[in-house]
């Protein structure tokens, strides 16, 4: 009961461990970032298949192999159900092909005890894929770190959102939005809209996105930007594909991006 076992092993990436250590080696290899001079505090990840997505998301992790974050706050949008503000989860742990990861609560955060903003559901997280697909990459290239899982629905209040989750962000902790931009557009119409989207979030230009941003993650990327705002942390573009680069099939794409915030 305590351990949440993987949804999407198998489908979204390999069940057997080897293969899959295997193929995340091989998009970090192909990934051609050189390590940055700032710290990194968020990344902005897709979450599709990995034949799709893992390309491009191998861009923001390479860039945070071997870094010392003992906290990875994990945000993404719920495919499944609907709610306000934000939801984490009750398990002890979260399994995947390369081993099981230990969650944090909310009672791990005396700060939050009060907030009603963040509820605890296992069952709202159990079916989501958002999250779950992030995990291999970051068992990967990290140590020992914990996460603290969390999707995010209807925000209510995106600055009250952010300032709670500044209230319990230390220097070793690190961002990470999990999102894809577009979906099912034709290749070329694809394109120019995620340009839009990645222009509004690299200018953290949180009206513009709001009002042009087309992303599935979009309330996870709001928060952040207003975190990022706060913290004056800047963004940088790693790599930017849809499927139809990745996969070959233009006719219906999802796009993709992997972008990093540092100091």
């Amino acid at each position: 009961m305590e351990v949440r076992h993987p949804i999407v092993a198998g489908t979204f990436y390999p069940d057997n461990p080897e293969i899959l250590k295997k193929m995340i080696q091989g998009f970090l290899d192909n990934a051609t970032v050189e390590k940055h001079k700032s710290p990194v505090k968020a990344i902005i990840v897709p979450h599709a298949g990995y034949i799709y997505s893992g390309p491009v998301a191998a861009y923001a992790f390479k860039l945070i192999e071997n870094c010392p974050y003992e906290k990875i706050f994990l945000l993404g949008p719920s495919h499944n159900f609907s709610f306000d503000n934000l939801v984490s989860c009750a398990k002890k742990y979260w399994q995947t092909p390369l081993g099981k990861v230990e969650i944090l609560s909310k009672d791990d955060f005396p700060k939050l005890k009060q907030k009603k903003e963040i509820i605890e559901s296992s069952e709202i997280h159990q079916p989501e894929h958002s999250l779950e697909v992030q995990l291999p990459f970051l068992q990967t290239v990290l140590g020992d770190f914990k996460i603290f899982p969390l999707l995010t629905g209807n925000i209510i209040n995106y600055k009250k959102i952010s300032d709670i989750l500044m209230s319990i962000y230390d220097e070793k902790t690190l961002f990470l939005i999990s999102s894809d931009l577009s979906h099912y557009l034709p290749y070329s119409e694809a394109k120019m809209i995620d340009k839009v989207t990645i222009d509004a979030i690299l200018a953290n230009d949180i009206e513009r996105f709001n009002e042009y941003g087309n992303a599935c993650g979009k309330t996870s990327i709001e928060i952040l930007l207003n975190i990022a705002h706060k913290k004056q942390w800047k963004s940088k573009l790693l790599c930017a594909m849809n499927s139809g680069e990745t996969s070959g099939d233009k006719n219906q794409v999802v796009g993709y991006a992997s972008i990093i915030f540092y100091e």
